[in-house]
């Protein structure tokens, strides 16, 4: 018996040493392809959302460039605030037991069916990316009534390759503490002046918890150009109900929101958008009106002098003469005069000249006259 268990033991021994033949070092198992985590998680809040943003993973956990389209999913857990004694916040391998599953995000055109038995999240949504990069999420959580007061939320997420077998680790958790901030400001409106687009709005009336906001209620205001480029306009939060913008161009569309803010720990937090208030600013704006027009006299003409206009769009000026006798102004010149001075020459002595001035824009758009003068040529 002992001969037959030594001569089974021999085949076994040899196939176990045959594949290390040739090779340094102890055996290795292959390496399980799983996904990296999510990176750079985090949570703020606006109005009644939580917004999510963070960075998907590109590869798997030994490099491998990640095959396909992989599903995000988000988890909370909900904690009380202040913390119970002896509570402390899951950390990030505990969110698959103390967490819930809230959201699954998925990248390719179908949504992916649950397992037979596996709890279905609250949502299933595509992908939502933050900018160009394909790597960029953002998700946003609605707040319910009772997530407003005394509760902290911690979010975390992770991702599950194509065949869903195989899931990262969680994402390091974000924290938000909600506050009831402040519903949007309303009836926006914006009027086109020749210099600005003046804004103004009514503040909100309560906050998102039916409470009374707390004065004095700040704002931030924003722009989007017709490229979708968006531009907070304030440097620092705004008291006032008007704002005016001198930054725009004539002839390009925008769109306008106004934010209400509400203090929180280390700055603000904002409300909801306001309704939009969108423009296309024309300009039907004159340039301003010459000034400073003096006439003097030569041997054979009128010269006239005025003081150079400084609008920007300026695009030169028109001269306006009237002969003694003549009820109205007749324009003197045909093409725009490029510089604040003109000689008229189309005169006759001992004839009394009245003139004055106009200013031309880029678009044609021109002055009311200027003041008149007059002068005369008289006979030796």
């Amino acid at each position: 018996m002992r001969l037959r268990i030594r001569l089974l033991l021999v085949p076994a021994l040899a196939s176990a040493l045959i594949p290390a033949c040739g090779r340094k070092g102890p055996l290795q198992l292959p390496l399980v392809l799983v996904p990296q985590n999510a990176e750079k998680l985090t949570a703020t809040q606006r109005g009644n959302r939580i917004r999510l943003e963070w960075t998907n993973p590109a590869a798997t956990i030994d490099g491998t460039p990640i095959k396909g389209r992989p599903d995000i999913e988000i988890w909370m857990c909900l904690l009380r605030e202040p913390p119970e004694p002896g509570e402390t916040p899951p950390a990030a391998e505990e969110f698959g037991t103390r967490g819930r599953r809230i959201a699954v995000m998925y990248q390719t055109e179908k949504p992916p069916r649950e397992r037979p038995g596996e709890t279905p999240p609250a949502a299933v949504l595509p992908a939502q990316r933050r900018g160009a990069d394909a790597f960029e999420m953002f998700y946003e959580y609605n707040l319910s009534g009772e997530e407003l007061r005394g509760v902290k939320l911690l979010f975390s997420a992770r991702v599950r390759d194509e065949s869903r077998k195989r899931y990262s680790e969680f994402a390091v958790p974000a924290a938000v503490v909600p506050l009831p901030l402040p519903l949007p400001p309303s009836d926006l409106r914006a009027e086109i002046y020749a210099d600005r687009i003046e804004l103004r709005w009514a503040p909100p009336a309560a906050n998102i918890d039916g409470s009374n906001t707390a004065a004095p209620i700040l704002f931030n205001i924003y722009r989007i150009d017709q490229r979708g480029t968006v531009v907070r306009l304030n440097p620092a939060p705004l008291g006032e109900l008007m704002y005016s913008d001198t930054g725009f161009l004539f002839g390009q569309s925008y769109r306008y929101l106004v934010r209400a803010l509400a203090a929180a720990a280390g700055g603000f937090l904002e409300s909801e958008d306001s309704p939009a208030a969108e423009i296309l600013p024309k300009d039907v704006f004159p340039p301003a009106v010459p000034t400073g027009l003096s006439a003097a006299t030569g041997a054979e003409f009128i010269t006239l002098i005025w003081d150079a206009n400084t609008d920007n769009d300026l695009a030169g000026y028109h001269v306006w003469r009237k002969p003694e006798g003549q009820a109205d102004f007749v324009r003197l010149t045909t093409a725009i005069v490029l510089q604040n001075t003109y000689a008229d020459r189309a005169i006759e002595k001992n004839r009394r000249y009245e003139y004055a001035i106009s200013a031309v824009d880029a678009l044609g758009n021109e002055s009311a006259k200027s003041a008149a003068v007059s002068e005369i040529i008289k006979s030796p």
